[in-house]
């Protein structure tokens, strides 16, 4: 390429700090830095979680990585906002007023907005390959989805670089009317802003798939889908956000139509932001579930036993009356070249997060293990002619 077609740096801007704020600019700027500190919280807490249960994945990577491009999408985002006086009345802006500053710096927004959007929806891909990747439906459709959005992220990201040639047609706008000016047409943005929405949808409908088939009680199945379709908020969000699009484009103002005091660019960090809100909060609930058992916490149902021997076991119910009764239940051998059973008292990190065991969603049991002497192995044990009656060696390749 060649190099006359680079850019050569932002043009001279005013000091924006010398730039007086009114009001509807005051509340653009607020938004622009309290989502992503928004952001930066709910995944700092997302981070504290997984680190701490030893759950840390490929997920929470991308999940960091789109939170990094928001991050940077914020100082040019508010230089974008004071240069070109968004949020005044156009009788106030000044007679001097270019933009081409600020489209300079809208040019950067652009750059990092793309990248977000796609990440967010990787590590939540990702993220429903762990709790529902045993299904092979379900993971071919996630994958599937995964390389779709790949390249939609990839193509889309240098179309927006190189959408003028030279770059500086990009915020100057005196170069387009030039010979050797090349830009994409103004239909690329709604376009890209359109398969993006559709993706968001096939990805929301994708719990339903994963959690709809599990047997589980219908509240906590509501609950479990109900946290991933927040993220139809975001999707609202985009739609408005394309509707501006178009009408910026294509739609012709109304006579008397004040362009400054309009914030609503702003939906860009509100979309982008409330994506990686969104996609943090299914991870959070081991860490309220710590943090508020009683709130966040499930059922579990107890079953005590007495008498498990080397390889089998059996299990004894005492009734209210004190009777013993002989319901046993044989353990067979929990571990197979075929699949991998797990039973657990209690969750290794702490995090009782077990769905994400076996890469998969798994039922847990809480087994209460008591020893007794030979002597007091009662006549019932008899009718298993497979069990050990003695307890000085564990078997080999017995599961506890």
């Amino acid at each position: 390429m060649p190099f006359h077609l680079l850019p050569r740096g932002a043009p001279p801007h005013p000091d924006v700090l010398t730039i007086p704020t009114p009001p509807l600019q005051e509340t653009a700027i607020i938004i622009i830095f309290f989502f992503p500190a928004l952001s930066v919280c709910t995944f700092g807490l997302r981070a504290y979680g997984r680190i701490s249960t030893r759950q840390w994945g490929l997920d929470d990577w991308l999940c960091g990585l789109a939170l990094l491009f928001a991050v940077l999408m914020t100082p040019p985002l508010f230089m974008f906002v004071k240069l070109n006086y968004f949020g005044w009345r156009a009788v106030n802006v000044p007679e001097d007023f270019d933009n081409k500053a600020g489209l300079w710096w809208n040019f950067l927004v652009q750059m990092a907005y793309n990248p977000v959007l796609a990440l967010v929806k990787a590590s939540v891909l990702v993220f429903l390959l762990r709790l529902g990747g045993q299904k092979r439906g379900v993971r071919t459709a996630i994958i599937g989805l995964n390389i779709f959005n790949a390249c939609h992220a990839v193509a889309v990201f240098f179309t927006a670089l190189f959408q003028c040639l030279p770059m500086e047609a990009n915020w100057d706008f005196s170069l387009r009317g030039q010979p050797g000016t090349k830009c994409v047409d103004n239909s690329f943005h709604v376009i890209a802003s359109c398969i993006t929405i559709v993706s968001d949808l096939l990805v929301l409908a994708l719990p339903f798939w994963i959690f709809l088939g599990l047997k589980m009680p219908l509240a906590a199945k509501m609950a479990v889908i109900g946290v991933f379709l927040m993220g139809l908020v975001v999707t609202v969000v985009a739609v408005i956000r394309v509707i501006q699009i178009y009408k910026l484009f294509f739609v012709p103002s109304p006579p008397g139509t004040d362009h400054f005091h309009n914030i609503g660019l702003v939906s860009s960090t509100v979309e982008v932001n409330l994506a990686i809100f969104c996609a943090c909060i299914p991870a959070l609930r081991p860490l309220f579930r710590r943090w508020m058992p009683k709130l966040f916490g499930g059922t579990t149902k107890k079953t005590t036993g007495k008498g498990y021997y080397g390889k089998y076991a059996t299990g004894s119910l005492r009734n209210p009356t004190g009777v013993q009764e002989s319901n046993d239940i044989t353990l067979k051998e929990m571990r197979s070249r075929a699949h991998c059973t797990e039973i657990r008292s209690v969750s290794p990190s702490g995090s009782e997060e077990e769905i994400m065991t076996y890469n998969g969603i798994v039922r847990t049991t809480n087994v209460n293990v008591q020893y007794e002497s030979n002597t007091s192995v009662n006549d019932s044990e008899s009718r298993h002619s497979s069990e050990y009656k003695t307890i000085d060696k564990p078997t080999k390749g017995a599961a506890f």
